[in-house]
C-alpha cells in the first residue's frame, strides 16, 4: 500500500471509529501534514524549474549526430572540423564542446536560433574553460533578427544605439564592458549576463566564436527568458 493510500485509508477508519483526538489520531494527523507540506514543496520547485526553461535545445551538448562527430544535434556548426566532442573536460553531464581553429583566419564556432519576444529580458549563462589562448581569444558572436533568415539580422550600428557599447559586448564580447572573454587558464569560468530584446527582434542567434590559435571547451548553455509575465501579462514564447 502506497504512502498516499495508507494516510487516506486511516482517516478514514478514525472518522468511523468515533470523536475524540488520540494519540494514533494525532500520528495520522501530522503525517497528513507532512506529506500535504511536501507536496507543496515539490509543486514549488516544479514551478521554479519551469520559469527557468531554456530557450535552447540540447544547450548541455550531450547530444551529437552520429556521423557528424563535430556536430551537437540541434546546433548550428560552420566548421565541423573546428568543433569535436569532448570527454575529459567537462562542467556537466558527459560531454562538451570543443572548439579549435587551426587555420589563420578561420573560426570555431557553434550556433542556435531561438524565437524571442520583443521587449523582454534574456538571460545568457553558459560555462566556458580556456586551454590556450591567442591574439583574439573567444567571445559571444549573437543576432538579433527581425525574422528567420539571416538577410534580417538587426545591424551593429542599431544594436549598439540600443544598448550602448558595454551592453552591446554582452551579446558581441566577453560580457559587460568586455571585448574578450576573461581568459584564465584551465578553469571552468562563467559566462551570466542579462540584456533586453530590441522592440523589432522576433530572433536570437545564440553563438560563440574562438579565433584561430585559441582552444576552448564550452559546456551548459541556458537562455533564459526572466521577464517578469505576472505585471507584463505575457507569455513567453518557448520552441
Amino acid at each position: 500500500m502506497s504512502r498516499k493510500t495508507y494516510l487516506i485509508v486511516s482517516l478514514v477508519l478514525v472518522a468511523l471509529i468515533g470523536c475524540g483526538k488520540d494519540e494514533e489520531e494525532e500520528i495520522i494527523e501530522e503525517e497528513t501534514n507532512e506529506y500535504i507540506n511536501s507536496e507543496a514543496e515539490s509543486n514549488r520547485y516544479s514551478r521554479s524549474e519551469s520559469a527557468e526553461q531554456n530557450l535552447l535545445i540540447n544547450g548541455g551538448l550531450e547530444e551529437w549526430n552520429f556521423f557528424l562527430p563535430g556536430s551537437p544535434s540541434d546546433w548550428s556548426i560552420p566548421h565541423n572540423e573546428y568543433v569535436q566532442r569532448n570527454k575529459s573536460i567537462v562542467y556537466e553531464g558527459n560531454f562538451s564542446a570543443k572548439m579549435q581553429s587551426e587555420q589563420t583566419g578561420e573560426t570555431a564556432r557553434i550556433d542556435q536560433r531561438i524565437s524571442v519576444v520583443p521587449n523582454h529580458k534574456l538571460r545568457i549563462r553558459f560555462h566556458y574553460y580556456v586551454e590556450q589562448w591567442k591574439s583574439k581569444g573567444a567571445r559571444t558572436y549573437c543576432y538579433f533578427r527581425t525574422a528567420a533568415a539571416e538577410a534580417y539580422n538587426i545591424s551593429t550600428d542599431e544594436l549598439e544605439d540600443f544598448y550602448g557599447k558595454d551592453t552591446y559586448y554582452i551579446i558581441r564580447g566577453g560580457g559587460y564592458g568586455l571585448t574578450y572573454f576573461p581568459h584564465a587558464l584551465n578553469v571552468w569560468q562563467t559566462f551570466d549576463e542579462t540584456i533586453e530584446v530590441p522592440p523589432t527582434a522576433n530572433y536570437f542567434v545564440f553563438g560563440i566564436n574562438s579565433y584561430h590559435g585559441t582552444t576552448i571547451y564550452v559546456d551548459d548553455c541556458w537562455v533564459i527568458d526572466v521577464t517578469d509575465t505576472s505585471t507584463t501579462g505575457i507569455t513567453p514564447v518557448w520552441i
